[in-house]
């Protein structure tokens, strides 16, 4: 999947809205001023403008952000900030437009403005010199930020929390950032509309009437579509198959518009492939998804079905590519990335607390037993525990630490230190209960644990397995003191014990051999490609790059979201089970999860070159669909044939 910008068709034209008013400007006193590491900021009063038309009231909520003695800091980090909010109310009558702005006075000494991240609500924190350049309202004003705009109905209000801090990438070499200032103010300009415009309307004002963008949202049905939360998740409780709409909900870049559930209109030819849009991003770039190569769906019998359904007679390997691993392995928390970190482990420790671990079996044995015909049970008589040996021999044993069983095996003779021969009493069924059965055929059967214990070990960065060195194989009786064990039947495992002391007869005193110095960030550092991107690199390069289709691609965010689950308590890192966001698909052990159309962290938003939103780390721009998106389309549940993204194959999310 990619995203596709600047592609334009002609398209029947709709009368555009008309912005009449006065503008009005609401400013309130910010200042910033900092040496190298040490950032403030101010905010003063309640400020509020008015005109014979209407009234825009801007309101200060909280007291002002006062950061003393910060350090440049991760975008993680400053989103825990306590923020200054601020509300916005349209006092009029009348509909209102608004634009928020970040004005930087003369007085300032600053001329990096990289070196400050800006975070308003939930919005993904961006370089303040990000924001687009606008006009400035204010006579000492050198240059303007926009910040948001928005529209506010009658005696509707809106609040900000702002939040600004160090860019994390500032360091001490950065001297024209040392011992400068920042002066600014935050400025609102507002303008009376005569109705809330919809969202074909707010098109046509960024894009234009003839833009591909505007004629999707024409003629679009949105009567059906989900509702969007306050955080900008999506209430979507169930599959849509019926009907096809196309519905909104935030994303990274503003407002993006998708399809869901039965759609039909949503094809492209590109290429030489065939597309489905996905959703027109919040840029104004288009999302599409492969859908077949067009000579082949274009030679299909029934071309026009296969162009409604997506599918052919349940024959879909046209639909995809070809097949990949995500990964080759599954054996590290690295391998859930669409590119990883550090898939080896770190260094062996031996942990201070000492455990006891069993190391043999403590069973039961009878000199005779009782048969309950009604249950079908045996009952040994007079049981007493003991470790297996030659004395074992002619009693009988369930083979466990329970004293009755519905198997019962009679000891025959002695095998050698850990196995017996043995004959095995069953039970049949019969019309009044049960009767006793007793095997005929004599076999061998464990009776006490014959593990490896070794002198030393190895361990195995890459595959994260300890290797015993100088094992032997024998059951536990204390002589095994000092030595190193899997617990186990096998000379290599992921938990290794050392034997510190004997416990009883069947249980040592241990330590765990645990595994130190990987941490979450460098297991999903973005480094190594994944195997499927290796896949999906290599079709771009043979299909795209160099050819004129090329120009057509915009670098726009693919979300491969590694946050965790609300019930996950394990690390990320190594072989720790690890829940991931959709572990439970739309549930989890706390109730209902939503799916969203923003990506939570920056290291997760894989782009090309973006490094300001995105990560910057694609080769180049393309991806795949993730399950939120998913979701939205239609996808919930496991017996929804009718989405338009059913294809009839198994297919990998992002």
């Amino acid at each position: 999947m990619f995203i596709v910008s600047d592609l334009k068709e002609k398209v029947r034209t709709k009368k555009a809205y008309y912005i009449v008013g006065i503008i009005l400007v609401i400013c309130v006193f910010i200042g910033i001023s900092y040496a190298l590491w040490i950032l403030s900021f101010n905010q003063e009063d309640t400020n509020m403008l008015a005109s014979d038309c209407f009234q825009l009231t801007f309101t200060e909520d909280t007291d002002a952000i006062s950061l003393d003695k910060a350090y440049p800091i991760t975008d993680e980090e400053g989103k825990t900030l306590t923020p200054y909010t601020f509300t916005i109310t349209n006092q009029c009558s009348s509909y209102a437009s608004y634009q928020v702005n970040l004005e930087v006075l003369d007085s300032s000494t600053l001329s990096r403005y990289e070196a400050i991240k800006v975070e308003l609500n939930e919005d993904t924190p961006v370089l303040l010199s990000s924001n687009e350049v606008v006009q400035t309202t204010l006579d000492n004003a050198v240059t303007s930020f926009k910040l948001k705009t928005g529209y506010l109905d009658h005696n509707e209000s809106v609040s900000y929390d702002l939040r600004l801090w160090m860019d994390e990438n500032i360091t001490m070499a950065d001297v024209d950032v040392m011992n400068t200032s920042l002066a600014s103010k935050i400025t609102v300009t507002a303008s009376y509309i005569d109705h809330m415009p919809t969202g074909y309307e707010q098109c046509v004002e960024k894009y234009g009437a003839d833009s591909i963008q505007c004629s999707i949202l024409a003629d679009a049905d949105t009567e059906g579509c989900p509702t969007v939360n306050d955080d900008g998740t999506v209430q979507v409780t169930s599959g849509e198959s019926a009907n096809g709409y196309l519905c909104s909900a935030p994303d990274d870049y503003g407002t993006s518009y998708y399809y869901r559930g039965n759609v039909e209109n949503n094809w492209v030819k590109f290429g030489g492939y065939y597309w489905r849009i996905l959703r027109i991003n919040g840029d104004g770039s288009i999302r599409m998804i492969y859908a077949g190569d067009a000579s082949v769906i274009d030679a299909l019998p029934n071309k026009s079905d296969v162009l409604k359904n997506g599918y052919y007679d349940g024959k879909t390997d046209y639909t995809q590519i070809g097949t990949s691993a995500y990964n080759s392995s599954s054996n590290n928390n690295a391998y859930v990335g669409y590119m990883y970190g550090e898939n080896y482990w770190g260094e062996p420790e031996m942990g201070e607390t000492t455990s006891s671990q069993s190391l043999n079996r403590y069973y039961y044995y009878a000199d005779s037993y009782t048969f309950d015909t009604t249950t079908g049970t045996y009952t040994l008589i007079n049981p007493t525990q003991a470790v297996w040996s030659e004395e074992l021999v002619g009693k009988y044993t369930c083979s466990s630490t329970s004293t009755s069983c519905t198997t019962m095996y009679a000891i025959d003779s002695y095998y050698d230190s850990y196995r017996a021969y043995v004959y095995s009493y069953t039970r049949t069924r019969i019309d009044a209960g049960y009767e006793e059965n007793h095997g005929t055929s004599r076999s061998t059967w464990e009776l006490a644990r014959n593990y490896y214990y070794g002198n030393g070990y190895t361990f195995n960065k890459t595959t994260g397995y300890f290797i015993l060195t100088d094992y032997t194989r024998s059951v536990y009786d204390g002589s095994q003191v000092g030595k190193y064990t899997c617990a186990s039947n096998y000379s290599s495992c992921t938990t290794l014990y050392y034997i510190e002391s004997e416990d009883t007869i069947t249980t040592a005193n241990v330590k765990t051999i645990s595994i130190t110095g990987t941490t979450y960030d460098d297991t999903h550092a973005n480094i190594t490609n994944s195997t499927i991107k290796r896949r999906v690199d290599t079709w771009y390069e043979e299909h795209i790059l160099g050819t004129e289709y090329e120009q057509y691609i915009a670098d726009t965010l693919f979300c491969n979201d590694r946050l965790f689950n609300l019930s996950n308590s394990g690390t990320g890192t190594g072989r720790s089970l690890t829940y991931y966001r959709w572990r439970y698909g739309p549930w989890d052990s706390t109730g209902r999860q939503y799916p969203r159309l923003t990506c939570s962290r920056q290291n997760d938003r894989f782009t090309a070159n973006d490094e300001i939103t995105g990560n910057g780390d694609l080769t180049y721009p393309i991806g795949l669909v993730n399950t939120d998106e998913v979701y939205l389309a239609g996808g919930y549940g496991s017996n929804n044939f009718g989405y338009y993204l059913y294809t009839g194959n198994d297919y990998w999310t992002m």
